[in-house]
């Protein structure tokens, strides 16, 4: 029987990191990967804002994400967390977010690998016409990687959300689509050997 990968959570394998779907074990591991500046443009209210437990991997599980581990290969250690959500085959496009790396993994082929593993998933086995990518305005370095990875920015969602704080946030939409995906595609290689070298 053909898998529905639009309802099933993948595992993904690169030679940096592989993505599997989270299980509630994962959470010492999660806990020593985190550190508060990982979450600190999560939504208000939302319970994976804060270090992970139980609870909060828990309630990660029954959101309806597809919610990954980000698993470091040469250490076998976890690094972070990613999901895809608001997904929709009908008109096959999906958004990439709740993502947060540790400290050491931030800015390394590892974010560079994963973005990659989770595109070519999205274009290939789901057959995604658009991706998305959903940044705070504030965020700086998240609005940079993505840009990094070539994505287009599209818009601003003016008091979107809120955040941690309670001040609202403007929500900054980036894409990529299907027909950019090849170009794309070899840019973010090209950003992974850098990153490697």
């Amino acid at each position: 029987m053909a898998i529905d990968h639009w309802a099933t959570a993948p595992t993904l394998h690169g030679e940096r990191v592989v993505l599997r779907p989270m299980v509630l074990a994962d959470v010492d591991g999660l806990r020593r990967a985190y550190d508060v500046e990982v979450t600190r443009y999560f939504l208000y209210g939302d319970s994976n804002s804060g270090p992970p437990t139980e609870e909060s991997v828990a309630d990660a599980l029954a959101s309806g994400r597809q919610v990954l581990t980000q698993v470091e290969v040469d250490s076998g250690e976890i690094v972070g967390t990613t999901s895809l959500y608001d997904m929709s085959d009908v008109h096959r496009r999906v958004t990439v977010g709740y993502t947060w790396l540790s400290q050491r993994a931030r800015g390394s082929a590892i974010n560079s690998e994963a973005k990659l593993l989770l595109l070519d998933h999205c274009f290939g086995a789901l057959g995604a016409a658009r991706v998305q990518f959903n940044v705070d305005d504030l965020n700086e370095r998240s609005q940079r990687a993505v840009l990094g990875i070539g994505a287009t920015k599209e818009g601003e969602l003016r008091r979107h959300a809120r955040r941690r704080d309670g001040s609202w946030r403007t929500t900054m939409v980036y894409s990529v689509i299907d027909r950019e995906w090849p170009q794309v595609r070899t840019r973010l290689v090209e950003r992974i050997a850098e990153r490697s070298g």
